[in-house]
């Protein structure tokens, strides 16, 4: 039996998610709403038979949906998130969980209190990239861990597919590139090696009050073993990177651009083998369909996506 799926915001992640669901054979999309006309009849152009409705209340509500997926701003995430379980029905939510870190408790705990099922959308939350990461650190494949480090740097912010979400994706009252960008990271590394604390941070911010970050060079711990972040805005003509990369006794693994594994070899990285038999897409719906049938799945939870806002707010207001 197909899983029924709502989606509330159809923008630049609701339009692939919507997409990714459509072509998979456990789910079926049974309402969707955007807040722009616009945005919604792009929706009916592109996916014509599309079942767009009239709000949010209309997805949420709708009697045959099992799970609804949140993909709007960050502003409106516990709004929505709250309304969905107070219904019963099962949430996926896009990151980050919220702005807030205590409208973002009170949802973890009503969602937990009720048993609704719940997961996050990261994307390193699960698939046959994570897999094998996982299964070299666990093999001793690099040796004794040594250290880590997140960059990235992009000639604009918002990038060119962010276009549509530039009211709010380039504001730090609502979003910002370490939120959006540095949240994947956190997840990957929480899941696969413990709890982050922040211990030092440089953010660079541009004139305008409301603008997001435009530089942040921030030291962290996992553990015994320290993190490097560094990510910002280069010029016009910076190619985009970004990469995470976990160094040990005996080697180096790499997430590259392009959701690559790679390897340290000699003066270089080569590429790890992975199996991609499946796509992580295919991964993350196959495990949100065990989620939604009761059954064991590693996709992250609300509680996780907590753990990673906090990380994220420590180094936003850090000091």
């Amino acid at each position: 039996m197909r899983r029924k799926v709502g989606i509330i915001g159809l923008g630049m992640i609701g339009e692939r998610i919507l997409a990714d669901f459509m072509a998979h054979p456990e789910f079926e999309v049974s309402a969707c709403w955007d807040l722009s006309p616009e945005v919604s009849q792009q929706i009916e152009r592109s996916y014509p038979g599309a079942p767009l409705v009239a709000d949010a209340t209309a997805v949420m509500q709708h009697k045959d949906i099992d799970l609804v997926y949140i993909a709007t701003p960050p502003v409106t995430h516990i709004e929505y998130g709250l309304q969905v379980v107070e219904l019963n029905k099962a949430l996926l939510m896009d990151k980050p969980l919220s702005i807030s870190l205590e409208d973002s408790r009170k949802l973890v705990e009503a969602a937990e209190s009720k048993g609704i099922a719940n997961a996050m959308n990261f994307a390193y939350g699960a698939g046959p990239l994570v897999d094998a990461l996982e299964k070299a650190l666990q093999a001793n494949e690099i040796g004794a861990l040594q250290s880590m480090e997140v960059r990235y740097q992009f000639p604009s912010w918002p990038l060119p597919n962010q276009l549509s979400a530039a009211s709010w994706i380039t504001n730090r009252n609502t979003c910002g590139m370490v939120r959006e960008m540095f949240s994947h990271y956190v997840y990957l590394t929480h899941r696969l090696l413990g709890n982050l604390e922040v211990i030092s941070v440089v953010l660079s911010y541009p004139d305008d009050e409301d603008a997001a970050e435009d530089f942040i060079l921030a030291s962290l711990k996992c553990g015994d073993m320290p993190l490097w972040l560094m990510g910002g805005l280069g010029s016009p003509h910076t190619p985009r990177t970004s990469d995470w990369t976990i160094n040990g006794s005996k080697g180096s693994l790499r997430i590259g651009e392009g959701y690559q594994l790679l390897q340290a070899q000699g003066d270089g990285w080569g590429e790890y083998q992975v199996d991609n038999s499946r796509t992580a897409v295919e991964v993350r719906l196959d495990q949100l369909a065990d989620m939604l049938d009761g059954k064991p799945h590693k996709l992250p939870s609300l509680r996780d996506g907590l753990e990673v806002q906090e990380v994220i707010e420590d180094l936003l207001n850090f000091g």
